[in-house]
């Protein structure tokens, strides 16, 4: 065997595992974030926590109504 095949080989095997890990890593950190946001806590429970913005106004759409027979542009 030569020197180079067997350095490549352990380095082959190195940076897979590594590869592997981050990629568990990435894909647990996603999972966690997930479960948080279906989990939050209560209003008011936990040192500089704001309450989250409101996704959108009730009552109200983002969008303003369109009048039929006028166009815009």
């Amino acid at each position: 065997m030569n020197i180079n095949w067997i350095i490549n080989m352990v380095l082959r095997r190195l940076v897979s595992r590594a590869v592997n890990a981050g990629v568990n890593a990435g894909i647990n950190a996603v999972s966690k974030r997930s479960k948080q946001q279906d989990h939050r806590p209560a209003q008011g429970q936990g040192p500089d926590q704001a309450p989250p913005p409101p996704l959108q106004q009730t009552g109200r759409s983002r969008i303003p109504p369109v009048k039929p027979g006028h166009r815009q542009g």
